[in-house]
């Protein structure tokens, strides 16, 4: 019998959590949350309690996935500090989750999203006027017309040939392309011309430049089309999505574990911070997901998503591996001799009054 099969009961669960360090976990923590089903139930039906002769206590068939699913509630439950709140990102992580609380956590912050959007456009003149009144003169109308037309990239109803978007759009151009040039020269000025920026279109830039397929399939409303009428089908879909994605992103963590080796504990993020975007990044990908399916991706998806993984895993070579090491042989004296010049130059460019940056 393998080790992934090994059975255990919710007493020998819990003897396994502290023999591995996590002394603050008890029984009752451990039965909170299978009645809450953050933990599967016992799928061994025991006789009793185990206290008589030939009663057997209920317990789980599969111990190891169990015992890891526990190791990760806990670590949940510190960060995000509520069941509701831990039940996404564990389903996300690929362990069990009733998929009708999994709809719950979907359709809940876009109920709150579309009823905010709602209570926005009722009052729209009244606040246009006040956040009129707190912006600067000098930069207004720029960062009106992008966080409008960013903001509408999403809304079912804007008319993206609006003229305010194309503004928005070209004004945030000309805007990264004057910061890029002055990041340049401040590199240089500092001795670090060899590593100056490269010139691509930033995730904003892009981000006007899709936006008629954000709002045709990203929207909103489509989003909350996708999860009100998502079936139990559609969600083991995602699962298996999912699972194709997290086999990409332990390549991608093995990758920079491997680079970030030699790195000083300074340097290293707390696991907190990097979970909290990964797995909210991951929320959004099962909202995108759904929302593709919907409109007609599902073949695609289902065609061009093992093949990314497959590709994933062909180049992460042997070779590839061997020179990772080497790379990260030299990934701390580089940031030792860059970061602090890099850091200057961001609190000179970013300290900065609005009409200084604006004017470029």
């Amino acid at each position: 019998m393998s080790d992934e099969r090994v059975s255990l009961t919710q007493a020998e669960l819990l003897a396994k959590l502290h023999r591995h360090g996590f002394d603050d976990v008890t029984e009752r923590q451990i039965a909170d949350w299978r009645r809450k089903e953050l933990l599967p139930p016992f799928d061994v039906i025991g006789g009793g309690r185990g206290r008589s002769r030939g009663r057997e206590q209920s317990s789980w068939s599969n111990g190891r996935s169990v015992f890891n699913q526990t190791v990760w509630v806990r670590e949940l439950l510190q960060i995000y500090g509520s069941v509701e709140r831990v039940r996404l990102p564990l389903w996300v992580l690929g362990y069990p989750v009733p998929l009708e609380r999994v709809r719950e956590v979907l359709s809940g912050p876009l109920n709150e999203m579309a009823e905010g959007i709602a209570a926005a456009v009722e009052n729209q003149d009244r606040a246009s006027g006040e956040i009129e009144d707190l912006i600067e003169e000098a930069t207004s109308q720029n960062v009106e017309e992008l966080r409008r037309a960013g903001a509408e990239a999403f809304n079912q109803d804007y008319d993206l040939t609006d003229g305010g978007f194309e503004l928005g759009a070209e004004e945030l151009k000309e805007y990264e392309s004057a910061m890029q040039q002055r990041c340049a020269d401040a590199l240089a000025a500092e001795g670090l011309g060899d590593v100056a920026p490269a010139r691509q279109d930033s995730s904003l830039v892009g981000l006007f430049d899709r936006a008629p397929f954000i709002k045709q399939y990203f929207s909103l409303h489509q989003l909350k089309l996708a999860v009100d009428g998502c079936t139990d089908d559609h969600l083991r879909a995602v699962q298996r999505d999912l699972c194709c994605l997290r086999g990409m992103a332990l390549l991608v963590r093995k990758i920079i574990t491997i680079i970030t080796s030699e790195l000083p504990a300074k340097y290293m993020p707390a696991r907190a911070d990097v979970l909290r975007p990964i797995l909210s990044i991951g929320g959004l990908l099962v909202l995108a997901d759904l929302s593709l399916r919907r409109n007609g991706f599902a073949h695609a998806i289902d065609y061009l998503l093992p093949i990314a993984l497959q590709q994933f895993r062909q180049g992460f070579t042997e070779e590839v591996e061997r020179e990772l090491v080497e790379v990260s042989k030299v990934v701390p004296e580089a940031i030792e001799t860059y970061a602090p010049k890099v850091v200057n130059i961001l609190i000179q460019e970013f300290g900065r009054g609005p009409q200084e940056r604006v004017s470029l």
